[in-house]
Parts: structure tokens; sequence; C-alpha cells
């Protein structure tokens, strides 16, 4: 029995000691007491003072501001409608708003809060500056449309969900800090996220990033800067493909040739010129996309070679056809002009050829 008592004392004592601190975060725009509430939530709540401790925490992060120049905050600290004065109690009839507690350990009022019952009071906290640090004057009272920068504490009971990252990720949890994560991605890219006072996790030094992307593939030709953003990889630095001045450009690449009329060697690859006549060689190291352009390259020449033969044939071809009919229509009124001159010759030889078969018919009868 003692040892199980013992484990469970030694369990709750390591369940305390990891409990996360209070975080205090100063804003120094200004604005209403309730319009501060709203803007600390859900994940925060204007802050409560309930002892010295807490107060020096909030000092220090009033001076790590480098503003020495605001010096009253908005603090969860109010007086209803109806609810009086109260000179005997600590907070003299206010209350912290997180829990309606009215008791503080810490050094309270600068000067005695306004004696009504008929109005409602909100509570600030009056700082002053020295050279070494931020110093409390206590509270003062004032009226809650009033507008002043404001404090918010971090609420530990409520904690942030795990941040939803795709793609295969390591998740690096400090155990001193239940807000911060660094997620590292298989290809070594490290990111730090923080959460917010929302609940949401976003990624330190830009808010606009969506997390639940930053360890995606991006397309070839692209990778992933410290923003999570995917970005052109300049390969003609990286990795040297071209014998001649590299071009990059988005996502590939250019090897520029001054013997070409259009400066191109044959796309994005490798070449060697001789005499204006270019040789494709693929280097091991390209992306399948150039390889795939550099071939697409060799197809498109071969087609222009192919048209450059067929299209002279088919002119040749035309032209010896349009000779043949002209030829042939030659030939045919030439025959048919001699054809002419024949028709008198037949008919005179007919004739003649008649007038003799008609004499030696009378021949015969007269014998």
């Amino acid at each position: 029995m003692e040892l199980w008592t013992g484990l469970y004392l030694v369990s709750f004592l390591n369940m305390a000691c990891c409990l996360p601190e209070s975080s205090y975060t100063v804003h120094l725009i200004k604005d209403s007491f309730e319009n501060a509430q709203n803007y600390c939530k859900p994940g925060s709540f204007l802050t409560n003072i309930p002892n010295e401790k807490e107060m020096d925490k909030i000092l220090k992060t009033i001076w790590d501001m480098n503003n020495k120049t605001t010096t009253s905050f908005w603090i969860g600290l109010k007086k209803d409608k109806g609810i009086c004065f109260e000179k005997n109690l600590p907070l003299k009839g206010f209350y912290w708003t997180v829990d309606n507690s009215t008791q503080s350990d810490a050094k309270t009022w600068k000067t005695q809060p306004e004696s009504t019952c008929a109005n409602v009071r909100c509570g600030l906290l009056s700082v002053e500056y020295s050279d070494s640090g931020a110093k409390s004057n206590g509270f003062v009272d004032a009226g809650c449309k009033q507008k002043y920068p404001f404090i918010c504490k971090r609420n530990v009971k409520l904690m942030c969900p795990r941040p939803e990252i795709l793609a295969t990720h390591d998740m690096i949890e400090p155990s001193n800090d239940p807000y911060t994560r660094q997620i590292v991605c298989p290809s070594g890219a490290r990111f730090n996220l923080t959460c917010s006072k929302d609940l949401i996790w976003t990624l330190v030094g830009d808010k606009n990033v969506d997390i639940s992307q930053l360890c995606m593939e991006c397309k070839k030709g692209y990778r992933r800067d410290a923003s999570g953003n995917c970005v052109d990889v300049n390969k003609c630095d990286e990795s040297k493909p071209c014998q001649q001045p590299c071009l990059n450009t988005e996502g590939s690449y250019k090897c520029l040739c001054s013997d070409n009329e259009d400066g191109i060697c044959n796309g994005s690859a490798n070449s060697n010129i001789n005499r204006g006549t270019s040789v494709l060689t693929q280097p091991t190291s390209l992306p399948d996309d150039v390889r795939m352009n550099a071939t697409d390259v060799n197809i498109d020449k071969s087609a222009e070679d192919i048209s450059n033969i067929i299209v002279p044939v088919i002119i040749a071809l035309l032209i010896f056809i349009v000779l043949l009919v002209i030829v042939a229509a030659i030939v045919k009124g030439c025959l048919r002009r001699r054809s002419i001159k024949l028709t008198p010759r037949k008919a005179e030889a007919v004739a003649l050829n008649g007038s003799s078969s008609m004499e030696k018919v009378n021949e015969k009868e007269e014998i």
C-alpha cells in the first residue's frame, strides 16, 4: 500500500512540475475594456494578478516590449453596477473577471477607487519605468468605455490541439513550452510553430502560411523556403548543367549558345556546337521533365527536316503534271490540224477514183 502511495505521489509531483507556467501578452493598441476582453479570447483572458510573483512576470513582459510611454493597461478587474465600494476588501468591491475572485496578495491600489454604487467601473494596472525595468504603482479605476492598452494571460486550461501536418514528418514538443512545436520534414527542412491566442497553430514569421502543406513536396524545379513557400531552384548555380552560359527559368533552365539564331542550345540541355550543327547530349543529373523537353526538341527538329524534303518533292511533282498536260494539249492540237489538212485531199482522191470507175464501166458496155 505504501508503495502505491509513493508512486501516486511521484506521479503527482511530475504532473505539477510539468504544468505550463502562465504567459502574458501586452497589446499596445487602445480599446475599451469589453473589446479588450473579447480580443484576448478564446485562448486567453484579461489578466488577473493574484500575487507578487505574477506581478513580477507581468512587469517583465511590459519591460520587454521596450515601450516606456504607456503607463496604464487594462487588466481583468471590474466592479458591476449596483456593487458598492468596499473599503475593507483587498479589491475594494472589484473582482477578477476570470474566476470572480475578490482576493489579491499583490500591492493593490495606487489611489482609492471611486466610491459609487451606481456606475460600472473597470481596473487598470499603473506602471512607471526606470533604467532597470518597469515598476508597479498599483491599480486605478476608470470608466469601462475608455480606451487603453491591455494585458492578456494565457488560459492554461485551454490547450492547443495537435497541429495537422500532411505527409511524413517528425514533431518536436519542448517539455517546458506547450505553445511551440518544431516540424522536421523528410527533406531536412525545419519549421517552428506557435499557438496563437485563438488556439491556432501558425508558422513563426509568417502567420498566413498553410502549415498543413509544410512537408508536402513541391513540383519539380521548386522547393520550400524557410517560410514554407514553394520557390524556384536556381539550377544554373546549383547543378551547373550547361557547358555554355546558363539562364535559369521558372522551374527549369536554358543553355545559351551564340551560334544559334535564337541563342538557345536545343532548349534546356547541354549541347556541343560544331559550325552551327547542334549535337544533343543528355546530362545524367537532369530532371525527368528537362529530359522530356529535350526529346521534344529532337522530335520537332526531325519533323522539320522531313517537311523540308517532302514539300519540294510535292512541288516538283505538281510542275511535272502540269508540263504533261501542256504537252498532251499541244500534241492533240497538232494532230487535229493535220487531220483538217488531209480531209480535202481525201475528197479529191475519192472523186478521182469515182470518175475512173465510171469510164471503165462505159468501156465494158461498148464492148
